[in-house]
């Protein structure tokens, strides 16, 4: 069910809208039929719907995954103590335009110390960033974030070296 939301999510960032969205709804309408729960993730449904021109619907998806992350935040759940909830807020924040609470989520999540992999991917295609990706406090985070990436890569580079494996 997940290579659903995967579907949905990688079509709407090469800009294919129809096709994220046709996938978006067979993820969720697996999810009704499971009587299961959009955990995470809800955004990128908010994205299509909104790049479909389906603004209200679009407005119920960002408006659950800023619910959803607020409250793992506060209830200090694995989404919200590995920071990224923030990265999630900021997201939405920043596709609503709402800057200084999209820089405030960002400034939270750059505390991360080990940032993974995915995050450096995302962070430079992520169209909920377009408007202000090119800005100079986004550029300073992306250089923050990938330099803490790089320096855990050398990390354990170096202990791989140690024992031996490379």
């Amino acid at each position: 069910m997940n290579i659903l939301h995967l579907l949905g999510t990688a079509y709407g960032w090469i800009g294919q809208y129809k096709e994220s969205l046709k996938y978006f709804n067979k993820y969720l309408n697996k999810l009704k039929a499971q009587e299961g729960i959009n955990i995470s993730g809800m955004q990128r449904i908010g994205y299509a719907y909104w790049q479909n021109g389906y603004k209200k619907e679009a407005e119920y998806y960002f408006d659950e995954q800023i619910n959803y992350c607020n409250k793992a935040i506060k209830l200090k759940r694995l989404y919200g103590q590995d920071l990224s909830a923030y990265y999630d807020l900021a997201g939405v924040y920043a596709f609503r335009g709402e800057r200084d609470k999209a820089y405030k989520n960002l400034r939270i999540f750059n505390q991360i110390q080990r940032p993974r992999s995915w995050f450096i991917i995302s962070n430079n295609t992520d169209p909920l960033f377009n408007s202000i990706r090119n800005e100079p406090d986004f550029q300073q985070f992306t250089k923050d974030i990938e330099a803490k990436f790089q320096a855990e890569h050398e990390r354990v580079r170096k202990w791989l070296e140690e024992q031996g494996m490379l």
